[in-house]
């Protein structure tokens, strides 16, 4: 088993308004400097970068010439997103430069994909099957002529996992790949997991154990009957949450986007201390 990150997201606060791409490049490796010269280095390599595709609510966006990190800023948001794809990650993959790496941004972690390849002749419909809990009530199946895919957890919510594996030819067709999808808040625990852990065969291990993995196959180094500690959310809080992101996210959006709305003004107002 093989486990390492393969995705990556966090946001850094910008110091001033980025109304250009030079502004958002420019701002983008100043803040990575603020973390340490690795970071930046790391992400400003010596490739390139060139306006790519943006994404409301950010203006504009810059893409590495290898296509394995974007970047995303201005607009109503006063912050940069950095996205880093599993191939901007491929430096990621020993435990200790994920930690090293990761440490320094835990409180801006917005995403995590931690993946898992085992070498096995295994479909992911037999490996999802054999669970030892059923947390994960949501599942779904996909099957195509380059592979097949299975979901356990909703893809829409802020923690769920892919199971899947590519058809011959494909280079990776030998692999069968366990993917952990952490979203927001979660994201940010299963960082803080991640740099406590102290290894990666534990933190597979904790993952494995929320999920229920049972199968034959998963084979941690480290054996624990720990799952992966989140934050506790109630059933209110659940529903509150659900008429946010479903009812309110996308009105918000279209008013930001319409200029009728200034987040700036609005996320002021949130957070205002309330009146005494």
């Amino acid at each position: 088993m093989d486990g390492h990150i393969d995705w990556l997201s966090f946001t850094l606060k910008s110091p001033v308004a980025i109304v250009s791409l030079p502004d958002l490049y420019d701002v983008a490796k100043g803040l990575l400097k603020e973390i340490s010269n690795e970071h930046k280095n790391y992400v400003f390599d010596g490739q390139g970068f060139d306006v790519c595709g943006g994404r409301p609510p950010f203006s504009f966006a810059l893409e590495r010439d290898d296509r394995g990190i974007r970047i995303f800023g201005g607009g109503s948001i006063d912050s940069v997103l950095f996205e880093l794809t599993g191939r901007a990650c491929e430096g990621l993959r020993e435990h200790e430069s994920a930690i090293g790496f990761v440490a320094p941004l835990l409180e801006a972690i917005t995403r995590l994909d931690y993946a898992v390849d085992v070498r096995t002749a295994t479909r992911p419909a037999e490996f999802s099957n054999e669970r030892a809990r059923q947390n994960f009530r949501s599942i779904s199946f996909i099957r195509s002529d380059t592979g097949e895919t299975v979901y356990v957890g909703s893809p829409k919510s802020d923690r769920f996992a892919r199971v899947y594996r590519y058809n011959d030819p494909h280079p990776r067709a030998e692999l069968l790949r366990i993917e952990h999808v952490f979203r927001r808040g979660l994201a940010k625990d299963a960082c803080q997991v991640l740099c406590q852990s102290g290894s990666a065969g534990r933190f597979c291990a904790l993952i494995g154990n929320t999920w229920g993995w049972c199968h034959a196959d998963w084979q941690p180094t480290v054996r624990t009957d720990e799952r992966l500690r989140v934050a506790i959310v109630t059933r209110e809080h659940e529903d509150t949450i659900r008429w946010l992101y479903k009812q309110c996210a996308p009105a918000i959006r279209r008013l930001v986007e319409s200029g009728a709305l200034d987040w700036q003004e609005f996320e002021q107002f949130i957070f205002k201390p309330p009146p005494k």
